[in-house]
């Protein structure tokens, strides 16, 4: 029996909740290592609860969408456009017409970076968006 060419992951499920969780663990930010530690786990999740306030899909890892559909590692990652697997982000049901993201251009950021560094699954998602 072949393997599913797909699966979802639930880490951003509710990304709200995991942001506050995160800040009750940092409490007040009082230094930069602090800060630094604070934004490397919680700036995916900003970036996620954009997607789920304005109902918009794309993506936050390599082959991962920010509804959780996740394709195998072996997969172009261009078949999370075409996948009729992506789901509502709140209720978690199927979507079968998902609106994805335009171009995102700088989404996913970290601390001190140059102004004109982009993550790579920013570049990513920018390629794809562009080529469809």
């Amino acid at each position: 029996m072949a393997s599913r060419t797909w699966r979802y992951v639930s880490r951003y499920v509710n990304p709200e909740e995991t942001i506050k969780e995160i800040e009750g663990y940092y409490g007040r930010i009082t230094s930069s290592p602090v800060f630094f530690g604070y934004w490397a786990r919680v700036s995916i999740y900003k970036v996620a609860l954009r997607d789920v306030e304005e109902n918009l899909h794309s993506l936050l890892e390599e082959r991962t969408c920010s509804c959780g559909l996740t394709l195998r590692k072996d997969q172009d990652p261009k078949k999370i456009l075409s996948s009729k697997h992506h789901r509502n982000h709140t209720t978690l049901e199927n979507e079968p017409n998902p609106k994805f993201r335009g171009k995102v251009g700088r989404r996913i950021t970290m601390p001190l970076q140059r102004d004109e560094w982009q993550h790579e699954v920013d570049v990513l998602w920018d390629l794809l968006i562009e080529s469809e």
